[in-house]
């Protein structure tokens, strides 16, 4: 039986990314191959769904079961496991690439920053 914490994270996750996407429940549960009911009942925090359920549901919209799970308030946000996952799919060269990539963005962030901050 899921927590209400975990009920309640869940179905925000679902419904966030759901609508993030673009996609009505019904969409949703055709994709992923559960009832319409059963992503009613996840987004207003309702059942237990199943396992054999939360598993393609979660596959489909790439997001970590265990990051819904983990109450642990040092656990990884969402927005990294989604970052982490679309790394996964990649080689190890495109990783690196990535890694560069992500690190000249934080950079010129940084000194976005720097720049906008007020001198006195």
């Amino acid at each position: 039986m899921l927590k209400d914490t975990v009920k309640k994270k869940l179905g925000y996750i679902v419904k966030n990314e759901r609508e993030h996407l673009g996609l009505s429940q019904s969409a949703l549960a055709e994709h992923a191959g559960v009832s319409i009911r059963t992503i009613s009942d996840i987004e207003t925090c309702n059942g237990n769904p199943e396992l054999a359920t939360l598993i393609p549901l979660a596959k489909y919209l790439k997001i970590s079961l265990d990051a819904i799970i983990h109450e642990d308030p040092q656990e990884t946000d969402h927005t990294t496991y989604q970052i982490l996952e679309e790394l996964q799919n990649c080689s190890e060269e495109d990783r690196l690439i990535a890694l560069r990539t992500l690190r000249e963005l934080l950079a010129a962030l940084k000194e976005k920053d720097q720049i906008n901050k007020p001198h006195f």
